[in-house]
C-alpha cells in the first residue's frame, strides 16, 4: 500500500513538474513574441495607399469656415507623402462673388495636399459668364491647376470657346482667373463672331 502511494506522489510530482515547465516555456515565448512587436514599426510604402475610397466629396474651407473650393471623384487613393490620385474627378470653385469654375477629367493627381492639382484625359475647363465677360470654355488632354492663385495652364493643344468666339493653339495657354488673362502659344487660329447690335428706330 505504501508502495503505490508513493508511486502516486511520484507520478503527481512529475505532472506538476510538467505543467511548471510547459508554464515556464509558454510565458518565456509571450514575452518573446511581445518584445519583438514592441519593435516592430508601420513603415508606409511610397507605391501603395495608405487608404482608398469610393464616391468621394473634398472641400477646401477659407479663414471664414464657408467652403471655397471642391474636389468631387469616383474614387481616391491617397498616400503617405501627401500624394493623391482622383479617377473620374470634378473640381469646382464656390464663391458666389466671383464666376464658378467646373473642371473635369478623367484623372486628377496632387503631389502636395491639393495647392496644386494636374488633370489628365478629356480635360474640360468651364468658367460662367459675369456681367462683364461672356462664358469661357475650353478643352485640352492635360491641365495644371494652382488653386491658390486660381491658375492654369497646359502645353498640349487646346481648344477655346469665349462666348460665340472660338480659338485654338497647339502649344499650350495660361489662363489667369483672377486677371482674367488667356495667353496662348504656338500655331494660334482664332474664329470671331460679330457681335449683334441693337439699331435705333428713328
Amino acid at each position: 500500500m505504501a508502495h503505490r502511494r508513493l508511486v502516486i506522489q511520484e507520478r503527481i510530482t512529475a505532472i506538476v513538474g510538467a505543467a511548471l515547465l510547459f508554464s515556464l516555456v509558454g510565458l518565456s515565448y509571450y514575452y518573446s513574441i511581445q518584445i519583438s512587436l514592441d519593435d516592430l514599426k508601420y513603415v508606409p510604402s511610397a507605391s501603395s495607399p495608405d487608404f482608398t475610397a469610393t464616391d468621394v466629396t473634398m472641400s477646401d474651407f477659407n479663414e471664414q469656415g464657408v467652403a471655397s473650393q471642391r474636389l468631387a471623384a469616383q474614387s481616391v487613393e491617397h498616400y503617405s507623402d501627401e500624394r493623391m490620385m482622383a479617377h473620374q474627378a470634378t473640381y469646382h470653385t464656390l464663391d458666389p462673388s466671383k464666376p464658378q469654375i467646373v473642371a473635369r477629367a478623367d484623372k486628377a493627381e496632387s503631389l502636395d495636399g491639393l495647392e496644386t492639382v494636374q488633370l489628365t484625359g478629356n480635360v474640360r475647363f468651364t468658367r460662367a459668364a459675369s456681367e462683364a465677360e461672356p462664358d469661357l470654355y475650353f478643352e485640352t488632354e492635360f491641365l495644371n491647376g494652382f488653386l491658390d492663385t486660381h491658375q492654369f495652364e497646359t502645353d498640349r493643344p487646346v481648344f477655346m470657346r469665349r462666348g460665340e468666339d472660338t480659338t485654338s493653339s497647339q502649344n499650350g495657354m495660361r489662363y489667369d482667373n483672377v486677371a482674367h488673362t488667356v495667353e496662348l502659344t504656338g500655331s494660334v487660329q482664332t474664329v470671331l463672331h460679330p457681335q449683334s447690335q441693337s439699331i435705333a428706330l428713328p
